[in-house]
């Protein structure tokens, strides 16, 4: 994962080459580095990346993080992965459940039996299986829970949110004739 990390070109989002792009503001980019530094002093361990350049933020991998840093526990939109290690299966789905937000998940595996208890037992709006939560279809309902809102992207789920909805209910109408 680290050797795939390094290998990430950050640039110009126009070129093809490019698979990291600057954050939309170089304070977006400098509030993610001061929630890795505050991580680190917290007794986080960077495995790669950590720091910004303008309104580029390097890609970084996190070891451990305490859930009272930013860095865990708030939605900070970044290329950053907060890695933990766990021997249960059960524990490792109670410790992701632990924090504010639920938009997406994954779940890196190829026990099916591991899917379903993640899929039944981790709040979060979707979980994704071995692939990035930013796999999306325009007839997925893409979305959150929890701090991370209530509704739901695509066309189908989006068309819902701007309707309401409203039912007749007719009872002993008899001969009732239409027009």
């Amino acid at each position: 994962l680290i050797t795939a990390i390094k290998k990430l070109k950050g640039g110009d989002h126009r070129q093809d080459d490019t698979s990291i792009r600057p954050m939309i503001s170089r304070s977006s980019a400098a509030t993610v580095e001061k929630s890795v530094n505050e991580a680190v002093k917290a007794g986080t361990k960077i495995l790669v990346g950590g720091k910004q350049r303008e309104a580029f933020m390097e890609p970084t991998i996190l070891e451990d993080t305490p859930f009272d840093t930013d860095a865990r526990k708030e939605e900070i939109f970044n290329p950053m992965i907060l890695l933990y290690s766990y021997n249960d299966f059960k524990e490792a789905v109670k410790e992701a459940n632990n924090t504010y937000y639920g938009l997406q998940a994954s779940v890196f595996t190829y026990d099916l039996n591991k899917v379903f208890y993640a899929f039944e037992h981790i709040e979060a709006g979707g979980v994704c299986l071995n692939n990035s939560p930013s796999t999306c279809v325009d007839s997925q309902p893409y979305g959150g829970i929890k701090d991370s809102g209530i509704q739901r992207e695509g066309v189908k789920y989006t068309m819902d949110d701007m309707l309401e909805t409203k039912v007749l209910v007719m009872c002993n109408i008899g001969n009732a004739s239409y027009f």
